[in-house]
């Protein structure tokens, strides 16, 4: 180490980055200095009595890097994020590491997302896992070509549109609100197609995790206190969230799923195929149907992902952006963009109150037109929607929509078209990976509620999406009276409407420029749509296109919600153009972007979630 002193000195003399953790650096290096000198490598000779002081420094630092390493496994980095190499962002800090080691390793981005979900899945279980689903957007630097696949869970062949009976409390917890979870089939497609690395090496880094324990996130903590009454009331939800005394854990405490560990050890030697057939398989049907679902063991057999190798694609401004298309909200995102895009929008547009406050009326006008056209998508192997896909990805119809939003005024709901009522949901996880060779993944996973169905397998450790929720069913109208969507009701099978999007945009040259989606129920879409719009148009650097407070309106609720912190001038603004402004409690949506800024990759984690990025 001490031969090494001398380089590490050069290195900081010219300003070369050593470490990941910069703020850190002077604290490290200033042991090194001690250490060399106690036992007095390239230092000039001291006597007994200093020597016997800088051991006890020493040691003292020793311990302060120890404590140091226990209280910030999720540490926070320094504002920017810049990587020449390769980068990731999740919201689990740790996780975004897991996924940059596996590229370190010569592994594809695709394995780097999977082992990256594997480990959000262990440090941030209420959010997404091996119960759920998700959206893959992928990104073939050698072909050029992107592709999306279709992991999100369906409806058990037992399903029918009226098994709720008109009761909502049923299609999001228990048993029944439990859709065939298809994230392992997903997982396995994308590795199967793009993986490098073996399949086994993806799941080591977080069965390590789950079997030894870690220290409990703020976010983490935070969802177990939100959700405690239903934890304690539950013995094998609070086998794992509660400590020996029956009390929901707390921040910083340890925690341990030494169920799950063996769960994801037995698929990763076993392959994927163990989840859907055999033993394990018949422990997750036995556990599920215990709590009153329907799924069966050939629900799990015939589960199939989809993959669609002619994704959603829109130009937007200079660039080309890449989504799913329906059921997610691929087409959604389309819609708000092409809306915007005849406004020409640039830094200028936010450069004073005034300009800003018009910007964001208009924004919110589009928002506004594309979710009345939400509420007709479903899944299009169930519906003759290519149509309303063709129109709501056409720039000539979002034309058309932009000639309606008139700069005054806002309007009330029936103005903007809406047919019917599309449910709210909450949740999910965003990843965003781009790799050495110039690949990209953007993917979403999701369980659905915060802990899903609240149903956790005592079998296997999993716990299990509540995805059924995401359909309209009749009988189920929203609070404002407003009927269900026929589009969106269950058939056996058949895959719910979503907010997922996660996009890709590359540039003239087919090269990546910006790798984002997010998590947040129905704030996803228009979160992404905000990122873009001031990455992309606004200029704000990366830190500050995420960090920015965000403006929401899904038009049913006819509402525009703020998150604190939001421009109260431009809020005064919108007001006297007639917007029912409300702010939100705490922050849903969280986005994680990466953009290409000349040879670098900027990176960021949203802090909404006190995650960081990694990279090299």
């Amino acid at each position: 180490m001490c031969d090494c002193l001398s380089l590490h000195h050069q290195d900081r003399l010219l300003g070369v980055p050593t470490t990941s953790c910069t703020s850190d650096y002077d604290f490290h290096f200033s042991f090194l200095i001690i250490v060399c000198s106690a036992f007095g490598s390239p230092f000039p000779e001291v006597s007994k009595l200093q020597r016997r002081k800088m051991v006890w420094k020493m040691i003292i630092i020793l311990l302060a890097i120890i404590f140091e390493a226990s209280c910030n496994f999720y540490r926070p980095l320094g504002d920017r994020h810049s990587f020449s190499r390769a980068a990731v962002a999740s919201d689990v800090g740790p996780c975004s590491e897991v996924g940059r080691d596996v590229m370190k390793k010569g592994g594809s981005a695709v394995d780097a997302s999977i082992a990256a979900l594997l480990c959000v899945g262990v440090l941030n279980p209420y959010s997404l896992g091996i119960g759920g689903g998700l959206f893959f957007t992928i990104y073939n630097a050698t072909t050029g070509k992107v592709e999306t696949i279709n992991a999100r869970g369906t409806a058990p062949l037992n399903a029918s549109e009226d098994m709720y009976s008109g009761n909502k409390q049923l299609s999001s917890k228990g048993g029944l609100a439990i859709a065939v979870p298809g994230e392992i089939r997903g997982y396995e497609l994308a590795h199967r197609r793009h993986g490098r690395l073996p399949w086994k090496d993806l799941f080591e880094p977080s069965i390590r995790l789950a079997r030894k324990g870690f220290p409990i996130s703020n976010a983490l903590a935070s969802a177990i206190d939100k959700n405690k009454d239903t934890i304690q009331g539950d013995a094998a939800l609070c086998n794992v969230f509660c400590n020996a005394n029956k009390r929901p854990l707390k921040e910083n405490e340890t925690i341990r799923f030494p169920t799950l560990a063996n769960t994801y050890e037995r698929i990763a030697t076993e392959g994927p195929d163990v989840y859907y057939t055999g033993k394990m398989a018949e422990d997750i049907v036995n556990d599920i149907q215990e709590a009153g679902g329907i799924i069966t063991l050939e629900d799990l057999q015939t589960y199939r992902p989809q993959l669609d190798e002619s994704p959603l694609k829109v130009e937007v401004d200079q660039y080309t952006m890449w989504a799913p298309s329906a059921p997610s909200s691929g087409p959604v995102l389309a819609l708000i963009l092409n809306t915007l895009k005849g406004y020409n929008l640039t830094a200028a547009s936010v450069s004073d109150t005034e300009t800003k406050t018009l910007t964001y009326h208009r924004i919110v006008e589009a928002f506004r037109f594309a979710y009345g056209k939400r509420s007709n998508l479903g899944d299009p192997r169930y519906l003759n929607i290519t149509n309303l896909i063709a129109n709501m990805t056409s720039e000539k119809f979002a034309e058309n929509l932009r000639n309606k939003i008139t700069d005054n005024t806002t309007h009330r709901e029936s103005y903007y078209g809406p047919d019917y009522y599309v449910p709210s949901s909450q949740g999910t996880a965003q990843l965003s990976v781009v790799a050495e060779d110039g690949s990209a993944v953007a993917v979403t996973s999701s369980i659905n509620y915060p802990f899903g169905s609240k149903v956790l397998s005592r079998r296997t450790g999993i716990l299990f999406n509540n995805e059924m929720d995401d359909f309209s069913s009749p009988n189920i109208t929203n609070g404002y009276g407003v009927d269900p969507s026929p589009n969106n009701y269950i058939r056996p099978g058949k895959r719910p409407l979503s907010s997922m999007c996660p996009t890709i945009l590359t540039d003239k040259g087919g090269k990546v420029k910006m790798v984002v989606g997010g998590g947040g129920g129905t704030k996803i879409t228009t979160a992404t749509a905000l990122v873009i719009l001031n990455s992309l148009f606004f200029n704000y650097d990366l830190r500050k296109a995420v960090k920015e407070p965000r403006i929401h309106n899904q038009l049913r609720p006819n509402t525009t919600v703020v998150e604190a912190g939001f421009n109260q001038s431009v809020l005064d603004g919108l007001a006297k153009k007639n917007h029912v402004i409300e702010f939100l409690k705490t922050a849903e949506a969280v986005v994680q972007a990466i953009l290409r800024r000349e040879n670098l990759l900027d990176a960021e984690s949203d802090p909404r979630k006190m995650g960081y990025p990694a990279g090299y």
